[in-house]
């Protein structure tokens, strides 16, 4: 299954690639941080009930620029780009965002962040008629149909700076389309994590 999905995770990457010019960042941006991250996935939460209907884990990769200059009035999150790529052959996805860091103490912060990504997950919604009962009831309770192939991407880390060069985080994400890009099926995914994160 993973390697009938490579053709779908090769365009999401690509996304990622070229979504600083969409960001409108400037031609010598500065990249603050890589990071890289393992994912639980599809966890189970009083958001999303969706536990076992796919596997994982999740591997991500992220790419922060300096915050620009025209972002102040929001608090100067940092753009950035997201690839994350399920190793069960199940939901991935892939796009861009907005980070924010606010310091707690000399070594924590919190981080929120919002995005919004594009996933390569089948089918956006059950397929069967209400009529079809059993074969309905089947798939809702087995298939994650997360209703749109867009989605907002939400999340909360604390992280722990252990020195000018690295930091690590635990992360909370929730995926879904919130019945604003999508239409009623809105199933959403919860994901939780490790991250570690090379600043320059």
């Amino acid at each position: 299954m993973l390697h009938s999905n490579l053709p779908k995770i090769f365009v999401f990457v690509g996304l990622a690639a070229v979504a600083p010019n969409f960001l409108a960042l400037p031609a010598k941006a500065q990249i603050s941080e890589v990071r890289g991250a393992i994912m639980a996935h599809n966890i189970e939460t009083n958001v999303s009930k969706n536990a076992g209907k796919e596997d994982g884990p999740d591997l991500q990769v992220e790419v922060l620029w300096n915050s620009p200059d025209w972002l102040k009035f929001a608090f100067s999150p940092r753009p950035g780009v997201v690839a994350s790529l399920n190793t069960q052959g199940e939901t991935s996805f892939a796009g861009v965002g907005l980070d924010w860091t606010f310091p707690v103490s000399k070594n924590i912060t919190i981080d929120p962040y919002l995005g919004y990504v594009i996933h390569n997950g089948d089918p956006l919604n059950n397929p069967y008629a209400p009529a079809d009962s059993a074969r309905r009831a089947k798939f809702n309770a087995e298939e994650l149909a997360l209703g749109s192939r867009d989605l907002f991407r939400l999340g909360f880390a604390v992280g722990y700076r252990h020195s000018e060069s690295w930091t690590s985080y635990l992360v909370y994400e929730h995926l879904s389309h919130g019945h604003i890009l999508g239409g009623s099926k809105n199933q959403g995914i919860d994901n939780v994590g490790i991250r570690f994160g090379r600043n320059f």
